[in-house]
């Protein structure tokens, strides 16, 4: 009953999001700025046995992965700018349902910082969990979304596996790693800052929302909330959606700043919906160039 429940959710959530696309809307000038610190069977059978997904199955062409301790196979996709150079680590997160070529496409984030601000970092855009049993990918996010909370993934651990292998690969500068986040990939970015301060300098959440019952960061941890008045998946002033309660952005944000002691700034636009706004990508090159 409890999965059915949940499936039943995780369609819902698909039906209101719809796929993150990219909308044209005015710039950020006009926005609202608050810096803010029963079927019985008679018949049983044996069920068959499940292969375990090979590599090749689950990491999509052009992908690398990481098996996490756990036994998971995690793919990612890396674009890196910094040419040997110490340079800033930054994730980036798809949303509920999309997958990290999703999110590539749409953000344009790798790009923006070596055209405008003359940094060159190691992007990273990961795939969440689902795919690899056929459902919608998501975050363990603490109360969003399933199926990765039906199943306890550990997402926090894969992270702080995953910047420890990529600190070996690259020359990562450890005060520059930045997780920026659409949606559920908003609200894993929160909890990334709150349960992993030691590795995460700064943050971007994009329509997302603070899903975790406490934020107890022990270093500090800056952070930039986006957010449209027209996003009707995760609404600006909160409310229940298909059976998730969420907290609206500002009590996010407060939660945030009460418990951290980094920056946290929320934006909000009456033009803005839920799917990524060109105006995001411009807003978190900017504020992440500054930290």
């Amino acid at each position: 009953m409890r999965r059915f429940e949940v499936l039943f959710t995780s369609i819902a959530l698909i039906a209101l999001a719809g796929c993150t696309s990219t909308t044209d809307n005015r710039n950020a000038d006009g926005a609202l700025v608050d810096n803010t610190k029963g079927v019985v069977s008679t018949t049983t059978a044996e069920p068959s046995p499940v292969a375990e997904p090979s590599v090749a199955s689950v990491v999509p062409p052009g992908f690398e992965s990481i098996t996490t301790a756990d036994g998971r196979i995690r793919s990612y996709r890396i674009v890196d700018f910094s040419n040997g150079e110490p340079a800033p680590l930054l994730f980036v997160l798809h949303g509920f349902g999309g997958t990290a070529a999703m999110m590539s496409e749409s953000s344009e984030i790798d790009q923006t910082f070596a055209d405008r601000y003359d940094l060159y970092p190691v992007v990273v855009y990961p795939n969440g969990t689902g795919a690899e049993s056929g459902l919608p990918q998501s975050w363990n996010a603490g109360g969003c979304c399933p199926f990765s909370t039906f199943d306890l993934v550990d997402d926090v651990a894969f992270f702080d596996q995953l910047i420890d292998a990529l600190t070996m690969e690259y020359d990562v500068d450890p005060e520059r790693v930045w997780v920026v986040g659409h949606s559920n990939g908003g609200m894993m970015a929160y909890r990334l800052a709150c349960e992993l301060s030691t590795r995460i300098t700064a943050i971007g959440v994009a329509a997302g929302a603070m899903m975790i019952d406490s934020c107890s960061p022990t270093q500090s941890v800056s952070a930039l909330h986006v957010h449209g008045e027209l996003d009707t998946v995760v609404p600006l002033l909160g409310g229940d959606i298909a059976g998730i309660v969420f907290p609206s952005a500002r009590q996010s944000v407060d939660v945030f700043m009460r418990n951290g002691t980094g920056v946290a700034k929320l934006v909000s636009n009456p033009a803005w919906t839920h799917d990524w706004q060109p105006d995001w990508t411009a807003l978190f090159a900017e504020f992440l160039a500054a930290q």
